[in-house]
């Protein structure tokens, strides 16, 4: 069954309750997502129909751009951004944490930034709730059911049911970028260049369309432009913020070479 329910319910593999299980698009955890409530509300939940474009279709000039860019980036498979591609498939809290830690400068872990990790999971609540309607509504086919061409996980793995307008990934990608940012300003640029990687590792994966992936970075916005009214949020947030900082005084930095090799892979995608 193809539902929005099953898209956004995998997200609560974030949470740390869920941390250790599989985080592929299509498996349907949904019950276990409402163990973890977001922060906003159904009147402060912006609806992403209502901010995103349209879904493209079929026959339209932006459908045949999404197309083409998913069929030349299959030329991809197997170098060192198809690997990155690889592990931003993973959505647990321990997994985002280990992604951004090399633009935030700390080495981030759940044990070190409990607060970090329980807001991280419930902003990834609030994104998928935001973008459900219009998952619903516009029903896109992922790209690798329309053309020929390798992903880069297991495509009968439950992915290919679920929508892939908007991206989940990149709104969470996007929305955790912009709560880090938040949190250290000063590395405002790399966090935010890691982030927008993060949603294209999904064009690189073969699992979405570019302009999916550009849709969940609007979604990402609304989200958290609400969550500034929202007081627990902003109260996590400081918390939050103690822990990255105490992580980046005192904790083990994120390995250099490592790190520079992420800036690199982490550069927009050439795109003909």
């Amino acid at each position: 069954m193809k539902t929005s329910a099953i898209v956004f319910g995998l997200l609560a593999l974030a949470a740390p309750a869920f941390a250790q299980q599989p985080a592929q698009d299509g498996q349907g955890v949904a019950a276990q997502a409402r163990r973890l409530p977001g922060y906003l509300t159904a009147a402060t939940t912006p609806d992403a129909y209502a901010t995103i474009p349209p879904a493209p279709q079929a026959g339209e000039p932006r459908n045949d751009a999404d197309w083409k860019i998913f069929r030349d980036t299959r030329a991809l498979e197997g170098s060192e951004r198809w690997k990155l591609a690889q592990n931003d498939n993973a959505l647990t809290s321990a997994d985002l944490l280990k992604d951004f830690s090399c633009s935030v400068g700390a080495t981030l872990t759940r044990e070190n930034a409990p607060t970090l990790a329980t807001l991280i999971s419930r902003v990834t609540v609030d994104a998928g709730s935001a973008a459900n309607r219009a998952k619903d509504i516009y029903k896109r086919t992922r790209p690798f059911l329309n053309n020929p061409g390798n992903i880069c996980i297991d495509r009968n793995g439950g992915i290919a049911n679920s929508y892939d307008y908007p991206s989940g990934h990149s709104s969470l990608g996007w929305a955790v970028g912009l709560v880090l940012a938040q949190i250290a300003p000063d590395r405002t640029t790399g966090v935010l260049a890691r982030a927008r990687a993060y949603g294209e590792s999904r064009i690189v994966c073969g699992v979405h369309n570019w302009s999916a992936v550009e849709a969940g970075r609007t979604n990402a916005s609304g989200v958290y432009a609400a969550l500034q009214g929202n007081a627990e949020f902003k109260a996590d947030l400081e918390k939050a913020r103690a822990e990255v900082e105490a992580a980046a005084r005192s904790g083990p930095r994120p390995d250099a070479a490592a790190c520079s090799k992420e800036v690199e892979l982490s550069k927009p995608l050439q795109l003909k």
